[in-house]
């Protein structure tokens, strides 16, 4: 009994031992690792740390899809409706008219009416004199088939010539001109007959020639110089009034601006100023070619 006593004595201390060093160890164990989870920051942590955060620290913040998806939406959205307000329909100043402050509309528009009253004084003023010239007979609109509407000018049907005067005229005139309207096809001749006698301010009555059947001769009486001189006049009076009524419109228009405020009363009187300068220098222009005109018609009659 004494012996079993020993040994169970002996065995009980060991097993005391062996605990006691366990939980020693434990303890350095628990101890070294405190003070290495307490001093590092959240921001000097490991990657993988984030997943053993302790209970004692805050939890982490996870970004949530819906959140990030819906901004950008949003964001979007917004750059939608910003692009729609930064870019209207039409244009910046669209169903304003021209900018008034840039006249170079006004003045391409007195350009187009120089051009085209111009080709009509040179017209007047051309050798022939009057009405009946080449570049006015060929103008004269020719409907080649009675079933279509569609019509050509007759130089395109037809080369046209002077052949010369046939006797003197009175009133300063050079005589008659006799004028060959000679037809690339026979087919056209009957439709440029009628088309002749059908132009406003010809009435002439072509005769077909004995010599070629596709030639036609006309006589046209020569205008007086005093009646061509007089409408080189009604040309420049008409010019005159397109350049005015193309001013009025700029100055109308500054008007309309000054009354809504979006020009202050200096800028609308700067800008009236210069219409009227523009105004001003195309009519000595118009004066100075009518002159010309004129002067260059009535030597006709010497």
């Amino acid at each position: 009994m004494t012996t079993l006593r020993a040994a169970s004595k002996v065995l009980r201390s060991q097993a005391v031992a062996r605990v006691s060093s366990s939980r020693s160890a434990l303890l350095a164990v628990i101890r070294s690792a405190r003070p290495a989870v307490a001093s590092t920051a959240p921001w000097q942590r490991p990657a993988g740390a984030a997943a053993a955060r302790p209970f004692s620290q805050t939890a982490t913040c996870q970004k949530r899809k819906g959140n990030d998806d819906g901004g950008k939406a949003g964001k979007k959205d917004k750059g939608h409706k910003d692009s729609g307000k930064a870019e209207p329909s039409g244009g910046a100043g669209a169903g304003e008219g021209p900018d008034p402050f840039n006249l170079d509309d006004l003045t391409a528009a007195f350009s187009r009416a120089e051009e085209h009253f111009a080709a009509e004084l040179k017209t007047l003023r051309s050798a022939g004199g009057g009405r009946f010239t080449a570049d006015a007979i060929g103008a004269i609109p020719v409907q080649p088939d009675r079933k279509s509407p569609q019509t050509f000018p007759l130089r395109e049907l037809a080369t046209i010539a002077p052949l010369g005067g046939v006797g003197g005229g009175g009133g300063g005139g050079a005589g008659a001109r006799r004028w060959s309207i000679l037809a690339f096809d026979e087919a056209s001749i009957k439709p440029i007959l009628s088309a002749v006698q059908k132009a406003e301010g010809f009435n002439q009555q072509p005769q077909r020639s004995p010599d070629n059947p596709l030639e036609l001769v006309m006589t046209a009486e020569p205008e007086r110089v005093e009646e061509t001189a007089r409408r080189a006049k009604e040309v420049c009076q008409a010019w005159r009034e397109r350049v005015r009524g193309d001013a009025h419109k700029r100055a109308e228009l500054v008007k309309k601006l000054k009354a809504k405020g979006a020009l202050l009363s200096d800028d609308a009187r700067r800008l009236t100023d210069k219409v009227q300068k523009l105004q001003d220098e195309r009519m000595k222009v118009i004066q100075q070619r009518e002159k010309e005109v004129v002067n260059a018609i009535m030597a006709r009659a010497g």
